[in-house]
């Protein structure tokens, strides 16, 4: 959840262009549906269908963590069981650790019964198949790899025990393709990239979550959104920050109008923009 807006600033959202809330913040009532998240989805749930074993990646702040929690999310839980870690900076202990939590297991002080708890938790699952998601895998150690490797070679029934999900950045790829991760690789099915996203679809994600936020009118010039949309280079993550902080400025000035030059103080906040 994010923190409650600046009281005068949530006054002049109200005043200036009738927003009931902050515009592009995290609190959204659903993923915005583009070409490229409808179609990484639906392979997800094919692959799933399969109990296939892959790889998702692409650039930071592309929607990779959204769209993988929609997906996981979207699984029966009649026939699934979904695990997600996010806390991609451990030891391979910590992540058995991890793991014996994540499936409602007591963690033990050895690695030795870590993995029976572990494997009764799968077992206990019956008919549900389990898909364990690993976010920002780019940063997993080499041990923390190695177990899950592993993990997926304790076969019960002639097949791995889960299907198993890394997601990362554009480090992740060229990371699992180092010669020591080449049989964890050897085990994995798919690889999938989420690509930024379109202008035609930037455009329509802003106008969606503007009217989301009460704002019917796109209060934005056409040379800013056409800034907006180029300096966000198709991150949405991006877009979400440099309107927000353009939205800020022009509330500020009083201006019912967002500029480019509202645009070009956002993008002097964010710096770092130009370097993505």
């Amino acid at each position: 959840m994010t923190a409650p807006p600046n009281p005068d600033l949530h006054l002049q959202l109200k005043t200036l262009w009738g927003a009931a809330q902050m515009p592009f913040s995290d609190d959204v009532k659903a993923p915005f549906a583009s070409e490229a998240f409808t179609t990484l989805t639906t392979q997800l749930e094919q692959l799933a269908g399969v109990r296939a074993s892959g790889v998702v990646h692409g650039p930071n702040g592309v929607g990779k963590s959204l769209c993988v929690e929609h997906f996981l999310r979207s699984l029966p839980d009649k026939r699934f069981k979904t695990v997600l870690i996010s806390h991609s900076s451990v030891t391979g202990t910590d992540l058995l650790r991890l793991l014996c939590v994540e499936l409602g297991r007591t963690p033990r002080l050895h690695r030795g019964d870590n993995l029976q708890e572990i494997r009764q938790a799968w077992q206990q699952l019956e008919r549900l198949w389990p898909v364990l998601a690993l976010e920002e895998a780019q940063n997993l150690s080499a041990t923390a790899l190695e177990e899950i490797r592993l993990l997926s070679c304790d076969r019960r029934q002639g097949q791995a025990p889960f299907s198993l999900l890394l997601v990362g950045d554009s480090h992740l790829l060229p990371r699992l393709q180092m010669g020591i991760n080449a049989a964890l690789l050897n085990r994995l099915g798919f690889c999938l990239i989420l690509h930024p996203w379109s202008a035609p679809d930037v455009h329509a994600y802003i106008q969606c979550r503007l009217a989301e936020a009460g704002i019917h009118s796109n209060p934005f010039e056409e040379a800013a959104l056409h800034l907006l949309i180029q300096a966000a280079n198709g991150l949405p993550r991006v877009v979400n920050h440099l309107a927000q902080r353009a939205l800020e400025t022009a509330a500020a000035q009083n201006s019912r109008l967002i500029t480019t030059a509202h645009l070009q103080r956002a993008i002097e906040l964010l710096p770092w923009i130009a370097k993505l």
